[in-house]
């Protein structure tokens, strides 16, 4: 979609400029993607990626210009000097793993990971060129119905079936990646796109070249169901044995790679080829955990097998008692661990910080990108006229005002948050609200806001006059705190805590509203840090969730806010059996 130059800067660094192509810049829809995929890949930290320099995201001409990366691609490299081995199949397998942790913990998915989307830089592996990268949320929308967004070969099954988007498709691409440095061929045959989907659908990956463990783990990886999958961090953690920050990953496949790199490794890349385009965010690190299923290609039971290790329909696996190992061979890069150790001062701390992270392993239960009016929300096309509404630009607009001070807008989620009083028996139950909930979305403040005002999620809401609801919220002077209200009357949980917040651009705010046995439990992220928590032992009822925006009555404060990316997760299980 564009032409790749080799720049430099001012300061006489050597930098990728990438131009787009003008048949699609002066497209308005495509300009409003490339907008929103240059916004969604801010969250991803620079260390596994291109940074992004600067951006000219408006005007006639649209470019991104990004640090130059010495090295050619994965795909340019074997083909030249054929597959790699030992130390530097290994780093290549840690160093991938690591970009797609902080690529998915800063959410996003990025779809087309591939051969020639890895750079081997002489400081190790880079993923780049998030061209159709989207947030999680953004399945649909810009992309059509039916259109395939991405590379068949390296593409999961469920992709090709026009299911939604998750990281588990990166993880599947990430072992699809591993079969071809190994063996020099893509793990999925054919040479038409129609044999490519075939063989991806149904028939099981050819893997050649790599040792045992690395080849069971990229087995699972490629498994066909995605709740058999490991995620990225379970991918990283199994590879080198323990958790860590995925800086500190970074530093140690550094070790490996320049200890034994690969021998094309200053064949410079072709200019033509997909450019990175990413800047910087924080990810969020997850613990270690057994992913679910954990049964490798063609091992199944027949429909219906129960029992312990039963994961689902057709599957199962072994249960391993607490403490025990599965005799599961470890994947150990020893230069790695070495670094990792060095550092385990570093990475204790680290690690101490990231376990407040928001829950894993919620399934997605709905989300909006408000590309398209008419998805349910309560406003029309914001035009500024009116206070709220889906904004041309792919964002739903709240102003609020001494006037009409506060608003909140209600996600119209596919649940009930209660069971009807009189159910009918002759039709079809809606599902409840589960007990676990991740809200998530991407919050700004719009050119024009003054004075003091405050943004964010709730839960539990009440659809009444009288506010009865959770509310997780920043204000424009970097405050986060959780408030609840019951009939309009109460206060804050938490006193504020003061965040960073970004001068420019939207930060990513996350909610949990999960029942426990003490309470309900409250907590709040901006950006993947965790930056409030609190267990209500009195805790309101399952009700409505959404966003809201704020201001004091009658005053002369204006605050102008876009709210982009929503998403509710929870656990389909429970909201199926209409556990409230």
């Amino acid at each position: 979609m564009g032409t790749v130059y080799l720049g430099e800067s001012p300061e006489g660094q050597q930098v990728a400029i990438k131009v787009i192509n003008s048949e699609y810049s002066q497209h308005e829809q495509f300009r409003m993607r490339f907008r929103r995929e240059a916004d969604a890949a801010q969250r991803v930290r620079r260390f596994c990626t291109a940074a992004v320099i600067e951006a000219a995201l408006d005007g006639d001409q649209l470019y991104v210009v990004t640090e130059y990366v010495a090295g050619p691609n994965l795909e340019d490299a074997v083909q030249s000097g054929g597959p790699l081995r030992g130390s530097s199949l290994d780093a290549l397998a840690v160093g991938v793993a690591t970009a797609l942790t902080a690529i998915h913990g800063a959410g996003v998915v990025h779809r087309d990971l591939k051969p020639s989307n890895v750079l081997l830089s002489p400081v190790g592996p880079r993923v780049i060129d998030f061209g159709i990268a989207r947030a999680l949320d953004t399945l649909s929308g810009i992309t059509g119905t039916g259109e395939i967004v991405g590379t068949p070969r390296y593409m999961a099954p469920e992709v090709l079936r026009g299911e939604p988007v998750s990281p588990a498709c990166d993880v599947f691409s990430w072992g699809c990646l591993m079969a071809f440095a190994a063996s020099g061929q893509a793990p999925f045959g054919g040479e038409a796109v129609a044999a490519v989907v075939y063989q991806v659908l149904n028939t099981e990956p050819s893997l050649e070249g790599m040792d045992p463990a690395l080849r069971e783990l990229v087995t699972y990886a490629i498994a066909k169901d995605p709740r058999n999958r490991p995620t990225s961090q379970q991918v990283l953690d199994h590879l080198v044995g323990r958790s860590a920050a995925p800086e500190q990953t970074v530093r140690s496949v550094q070790t490996v790679w320049q200890q034994s790199p690969p021998a094309v490794h200053q064949i410079q890349p072709t200019w033509q080829q997909n450019p990175p385009t990413l800047h910087q965010s924080q990810p969020t690190l997850q613990g270690t955990a057994q992913w679910p299923g954990a049964v490798p290609p063609g091992q199944h039971t027949g429909p219906g097998g129960a029992g312990p290790g039963h994961t689902g329909p057709g599957h199962t696996v072994t249960a391993v008692p607490a403490g025990r190992s599965t005799g599961r061979k470890k994947l150990i890069v020893g230069a790695a661990v070495a670094a990792l150790v060095a550092v385990g001062g570093g990475s204790a701390l680290y690690l101490s910080l990231a376990a407040g992270g928001p829950p894993a392993n919620l399934d997605l239960l709905y989300q909006n990108d408000f590309t398209q009016t008419g998805s349910g929300w309560s406003g029309g096309t914001y035009d500024g006229s009116d206070n709220s509404g889906y904004a041309p630009e792919g964002y739903y607009a709240i102003d609020v005002d001494g006037d009409d001070s506060v608003l909140r807008e209600k996600a119209p989620v596919p649940f009930a948050t209660a069971p009807p009083a009189t159910p009918d028996p002759s039709a079809s139950p809606t599902p409840l609200l589960p007990a676990r909930l991740l809200l998530g979305v991407d919050v700004g403040i719009r050119d024009g806001s003054t004075g003091l005002g405050e943004y964010g999620l709730f839960c539990r809401g009440e659809d009444t006059y009288e506010a009865t609801r959770y509310e997780f919220l920043l204000d424009t002077a970097g405050n986060a705190r959780i408030r609840k209200s019951v009939k309009s009357a109460g206060g804050e949980l938490t006193k504020p805590v003061q965040v960073t917040l970004p001068k420019d651009g939207p930060v990513h705010l996350q909610a949990e509203c999960s029942d426990t046995p003490d309470g309900v439990q409250l907590a709040m992220w901006v950006d993947g840090d965790r930056v409030q928590s609190f267990v209500d032992s009195n805790p309101l009822p399952s009700g409505e969730v959404g966003f809201i925006a704020r201001v004091g009555e009658d005053g002369k404060a204006k605050l102008l806010t876009s709210f982009d990316n929503f998403t509710m997760h929870g656990a389909k299980d429970e909201a199926a059996a209409g556990k409230p």
